[in-house]
């Protein structure tokens, strides 16, 4: 790193743990090893600081080497030193190529840009919406672009749409005292001008964003709906017009925004439409949401909607800056909803899942090891989040509510303190209308050959390392469970008969679950297997496991409806076992199982240096 500066005021600083003048300001323009020039920059020393983070500050994985994943993409800035936000801030699928936009604040100033062909094999492009110093209307804003999207305009050209995150001098000439309030910063575009969204234009700011207090504001992906005009959704809480004040108690919202004119341009005329959904409620029974929606997104089309594309599914991380309680801490929920017309209120599914909500992943909920406790109940509040933040690509096709194209599900993981992006996971509904979830079947080209080896009641074992996937088929459960059958499971990343992390599903409970107790957990986590009760669960006599280990990081979904990622610390590289527990009980004996498993390759190649 030493070769690599930064320009400021016509000076040259070297990278280091501190930035140090290395050059004069005589020759500093002309020092080929310079990144770039800053000093025609708004704010020349705090743009230094971002080149140097970018540059010079690598991110280090902070839990033990062997835990460090090699098929989750996790560059520099997600292992940063102080913790920051990760969120998806962004997707598209354009020309071909999978761009994934995540935040990394304090390494970057705004996004970080990841780029596949395959959505498995993801490397960084340079280019993406950074924080810039904005006078629009007099306001004074230098903070990192917050999570927003990309989309394509009237005319095909994509364009990432957000707020900087907040400002110190609000937009001037706002109606009542809306401009002494310095958090009014506006929505904007910002369009690229390659096809590799690696050049990004200037701001052109589409709509104030006004409300009684600083959040976020973030916006989903903006749509065009049967009546030719454009939409979007805007995550507050629903105080505004009430008590505006914390705790908010009628929950968390969104706002609908419509422009009858276009997505930018002169003739867009975007304009509030009013509150389009609102709730305290959260999927646990007892939790509440007493602030703002954050980091949203809006999907329909969905493959195997029983309702022909008309039913939406609208996606919020719960608590996601706080105000939840007995909850949820930031992790993705989904809520199954209807629009019977363009921009119509939400009007939310009572009778799928559980009243009509549920999580993207449930890996952050803690399991109440009490008897008698089934399903939501056996689940306590989240302690931390795990999957967080989730957005969807996968289809040239850029409208992701009317459109029926492919939508592949990414989303920030957090394994404290470090940060990857999640596998993909394609997205359908079923009758009942529950969010279905299947890993991306281009997953499988990390299978090592020679390396599949296939577990049953008669071969229990295998060694498969720390970086493996297992798939597993366990049937003729109605009969096990009449039988007496509690537990299925398969233990992984094993180093011998005391320390495993066991993976699989409590029928007592009626839950999957992810134990990692001898690995350095807390606490296990579950999701519940069925929405209708212990008589479901009765009947249910097929149960499918899909699961993939990368160093710490598990993820796992069960049936295509319950999913599970956590981080667990295994003491040392050689534990790389998988054994199948809970078949050699009485009951278990009766159940009929098939596992494969495979060794895998890493996906990217640039792990810095540990």
């Amino acid at each position: 790193c030493v070769l690599l500066c930064a320009c400021v005021f016509g000076q040259c600083w070297s990278c280091g743990s501190k930035p140090i003048l290395i050059q004069t300001p005589e020759s500093c323009n002309v020092c080929v090893e310079c990144c770039v020039d800053m000093s025609e920059a708004p704010d020349p020393q705090s743009a230094c600081n971002v080149c140097v983070n970018e540059k010079c500050n690598q991110g280090k994985w902070s839990e033990p080497r062997h835990t460090r994943p090699t098929f989750h993409y996790s560059p520099n800035c997600f292992l940063h030193e102080n913790w920051q936000w990760h969120d998806v801030a962004a997707a598209i699928t354009h020309r071909g190529l999978h761009h994934i936009f995540v935040g990394c604040e304090d390494a970057l100033g705004g996004w970080h840009h990841a780029v596949s062909e395959d959505l498995v094999h993801f490397r960084e492009l340079p280019g993406a919406p950074r924080r810039i110093l904005e006078t629009y209307k007099s306001m004074e804003s230098f903070k990192t672009p917050c999570s927003g999207f990309i989309t394509l305009d009237d005319k095909g050209v994509p364009c990432a749409g957000f707020r900087q995150c907040d400002s110190v001098r609000s937009v001037q000439g706002l109606p009542g005292n809306a401009s002494n309030q310095p958090w009014n910063a506006p929505m904007e575009l910002r369009c690229a001008h390659d096809d590799y969204l690696t050049e990004w234009g200037d701001p052109e700011f589409i709509f104030n964003v006004t409300y009684y207090r600083s959040t976020p504001y973030d916006p989903t992906r903006p749509w065009i709906d049967t009546d030719g005009k454009w939409y979007m959704l805007v995550g507050i809480d629903a105080c505004n017009a009430t008590t505006r004040k914390l705790p908010c108690e009628e929950g968390a919202g969104v706002m609908l925004y419509v422009s009858d004119q276009g997505l930018r341009g002169p003739k867009a005329n975007w304009r509030q439409v009013g509150i389009a959904y609102q709730t305290p409620d959260t999927v646990l029974p007892t939790g509440r949401n007493r602030q703002e929606m954050v980091t949203i997104d809006y999907l329909g089309g969905l493959r195997g909607d029983p309702f022909e594309g008309q039913t939406r599914v609208f996606f919020d991380n719960v608590g996601g800056n706080g105000g939840w309680v007995d909850c949820c801490s930031g992790t993705t929920s989904y809520t199954v909803v209807r629009q019977e017309s363009p921009g119509a209120v939400l009007a939310v599914n009572k009778s799928s899942n559980f009243n009509g909500v549920s999580m993207v992943d449930w890996g952050s909920f803690p399991i109440k090891a009490r008897a008698g406790l089934f399903g939501l109940e056996a689940l306590g509040p989240t302690v931390d989040r795990v999957y967080s933040m989730a957005r969807t690509l996968g289809s040239e096709e850029q409208n992701h509510v009317l459109g029926t194209g492919r939508k592949v599900m990414f989303a920030w993981l957090k394994e404290n303190p470090n940060a990857i992006l999640s596998l993909g996971r394609d997205l359908s509904l079923d009758e009942n209308l529950t969010l279905l979830q299947a890993f991306v079947p281009e997953l499988q080209a990390l299978r090592l050959p020679g390396t599949h080896a296939v577990l049953s009641p008669d071969s229990l074992v295998a060694r498969v390392g720390m970086h493996a996937e297992i798939y597993a088929e366990f049937t003729n459960l109605v009969q096990a469970q009449t039988k007496g059958l509690r537990m299925l499971g398969i233990n992984v990343l094993q180093c011998d008969e005391n320390e495993f992390t066991r993976v699989g599903v409590h029928f007592d409970h009626g839950l999957a679950f992810i134990n990692g107790l001898r690995q350095m957990r807390d606490f296990p986590v579950g999701g519940p297997l069925v929405f209708g009760g212990r008589g479901e669960l009765r009947k249910m006599d097929r149960i499918t496991m899909h699961v993939y280990i990368d160093g710490g990081m598990i993820e796992m979904i069960v049936n295509n409806r319950t999913a599970l990622s956590f981080p667990v610390v295994p003491s040392s590289s050689q534990c790389g076992i998988v054994s199948l527990a809970g078949l050699r009980s009485a009951a278990g004996t009766h159940v009929k199982a098939r596992v494969d498993v495979w060794v895998l390759k890493g996906s990217w190649e640039t792990i810095s240096p540990i």
